[in-house]
């Protein structure tokens, strides 16, 4: 389907819109996806014993199903303001799947199941703050990763069976694949000068913070320790006994129940760089003709110059779960371009 009246043209395929208005001024399409995957070649997670087979050997076929779905797209303005030529674009994606079938046993709780979830959905346990004193741990359900004290971690007792286990694990938060992807920029020219900025950005994304760097002594007296997890506020008997505190009890060689999955660790991967800043200035033709040059332009070019997110420990786009990855380059470059 195509309409075009006067200056506006807007053209509907079977999954696609695309878009032209004000002579071309500003233009798009998006794109709308729906896709289902069956006959998954995955390993057997469950099989009866009444089959017969050595439950020891890994089996294999193709069971799994997956429907994925969203849209992208992408946009272009251009505008002339007096003498300033300025263009504004960008594009996005974004995409969400789910499991629609996989090899499981049936169980009592429908959340430990994979299907009806997304592909690598993140799973935990719900954390209530820590626990304020002996009677708050008495007056809790079990917690059964060991002993627990005060300025431990408390788990939601989901299932309501008067004890925490894995049977209490949910999915919580997204996954660790952003389900958004986004990009805008823009650039504007007036006379000799100017200017071009790109941003990026990703959203719809949680991941767990863990390791030693987060873990103080997990592993012993080896390791190093983030400055945040030092100085930020931390469960102290006797100084600071806060159930809401960022840090839990300290404790030395690991502690099975506060260094879990859960909501205490996870963390919003979402994110918006400023990718690419550059500025230049062309000299004026009367200047450079002068000495004999066709074109001499002077510029400034900035990569991965300030990025906003709420996560502060370490750049989210790395994908870590514990920072220990080479962290993205910030660079300035100021340069000289001459044609003769």
């Amino acid at each position: 389907y195509t309409k075009a009246v006067k200056r506006y043209e807007v053209r509907i395929d079977e999954n696609s819109v695309d878009f032209s208005l004000w002579d071309d001024k500003l233009t798009g399409t998006i794109d709308y996806f729906h896709e289902q995957r069956d006959g998954i070649y995955l390993s057997r997670g469950y099989i009866p014993v009444s089959v017969g087979l050595n439950k020891s050997l890994q089996y294999s076929t193709n069971i799994g199903s997956v429907l994925s779905k969203g849209f992208d797209g992408n946009f272009g303005f251009k505008q002339r303001f007096g003498e300033i030529d300025f263009t504004l674009r960008g594009n996005f994606t974004y995409s969400k799947n789910e499991i629609l079938e996989y090899d499981e046993q049936r169980s009592n709780y429908p959340y430990v199941k994979r299907a009806g979830f997304r592909v690598d959905q993140s799973r935990g346990l719900i954390a209530e703050g820590l626990f304020k004193d002996y009677d708050d741990i008495r007056n809790s359900a079990k917690q059964t990763w060991g002993d627990v004290m005060p300025g431990d971690i408390k788990y939601r007792d989901v299932n309501g069976d008067g004890k925490i286990d894995e049977n209490d694990e949910v999915p919580i938060g997204a996954t660790a694949r952003p389900n958004l992807i986004y990009g805008f920029g823009l650039s504007a020219r007036w006379k000799g000068l100017d200017v071009n900025v790109l941003f990026q950005g990703a959203g719809k994304s949680t991941f767990f913070i863990d390791g030693y760097t987060v873990y103080p002594f997990k592993d012993g007296d080896w390791g190093n320790i983030l400055t945040d997890v030092v100085k930020s506020s931390r469960w102290i008997l006797g100084e600071n006994e806060d159930p809401n505190a960022k840090y839990p009890r300290l404790s030395y060689g690991g502690n099975d129940n506060n260094y879990r999955p859960s909501t205490y660790w996870l963390r919003n991967g979402s994110y918006l760089r400023l990718k690419n800043l550059e500025i230049g200035y062309t000299l004026p033709k009367s200047l450079v003709n002068k000495i004999r040059m066709n074109n001499i332009r002077i510029y400034f070019m900035g990569t991965n110059l300030v990025t906003f997110s709420t996560f502060k420990l370490w750049d989210p786009e790395l994908g870590s779960s514990n920072g220990q990855v080479y962290p993205l380059t910030k660079s300035y470059t100021l340069g000289l371009t001459i044609n003769i």
